[in-house]
């Protein structure tokens, strides 16, 4: 990566090292995640949550049978919202699974769970290593925490899909 100015911008570094550490990625995630209701309207909203996006595929939990079979039908099209939405393809498959719909107020109950998800020292001693050429210590402390919770996400995803 060719520097063309000097000194960098903050944004600059941050996006850089964001994008390194495959954080960026995780970011749009997010913001799909979020937006699910826009995407499939709020009567759909009601009986389905999105839970996770793990290699391009999207899973979705559903409150009965009878609404995992109706959104089936609408699979590719909720996919091509999506990605037109997004200008690129990220979504590639959805797959439905039965499962309890938590109101939006519970999320910070579910990121309370994120607490108890215990990581290896291996996983520390990983996030510890990326972060050494860090400089800042705020920086790093603030990074360290976002590492933290990635990885512990990535665990608990991985629980509820195996």
């Amino acid at each position: 990566m060719a520097r063309d100015n000097f000194p960098s911008s903050v944004k600059e570094i941050l996006d850089r090292l964001l994008s390194q550490l495959g954080i960026d990625s995780k970011i749009n995630q997010m913001k799909i995640l979020n937006c699910w209701g826009d995407v499939v309207g709020e009567k759909i909203k009601k009986h389905s949550q999105p839970f996770a996006i793990r290699k391009g595929n999207l899973f979705v939990r559903v409150d009965s049978s009878a609404w995992l079979a109706q959104l089936s039908y609408f699979k590719e099209k909720i996919i091509s919202d999506f990605n037109t939405r997004q200008g690129k393809e990220i979504i590639k498959d959805i797959y439905f699974r039965i499962g309890k719909i938590y109101p939006s107020s519970s999320k910070n109950k579910e990121r309370r769970g994120l607490r108890r998800v215990k990581l290896t020292e291996e996983d520390i001693k990983w996030i510890d290593k990326t972060l050494k050429s860090v400089k800042d210590k705020h920086l790093r402390k603030i990074l360290r925490r976002i590492l933290i919770k990635d990885k512990r996400l990535k665990k608990s995803i991985s629980d509820t899909t195996s």
